[in-house]
């Protein structure tokens, strides 16, 4: 759920970026070139969504990648921790 948002958010900001700023940017501008549409309106609306996917997408991807690896090592600590937490239950047990 979160990883859709940050994708359309990104795809959001990422397509009226390329739409406000008149630099051609990468793949975008190679997708214009390669439909062989003339330099319109709409050839630079093709250019602006393909720029808001792919730059939304990458950034979707690092997203999910990054909150994978913190889920894993705050799983990790967690277990750590229970670990601990028994080991020293264990002991009081004992000295009693």
């Amino acid at each position: 759920m979160r990883g859709g948002l940050v994708f359309l958010t990104f795809f959001i900001l990422f397509t009226l970026a390329s739409l406000a700023v008149p630099v051609p940017l990468f793949p975008g501008s190679m997708v214009q070139a390669w439909s062989g549409l003339p330099s319109t309106d709409f050839a630079s609306l093709i250019s602006a969504v393909s720029n808001g996917i792919t730059y939304g997408l990458i950034v979707w991807l690092v997203f999910v990648l990054a909150t994978r690896k913190l889920d894993e090592s705050g799983v990790a600590d967690y277990k750590d921790k229970k670990r601990r937490d028994r080991r020293s239950n264990k002991k009081r047990v004992l000295k009693h």
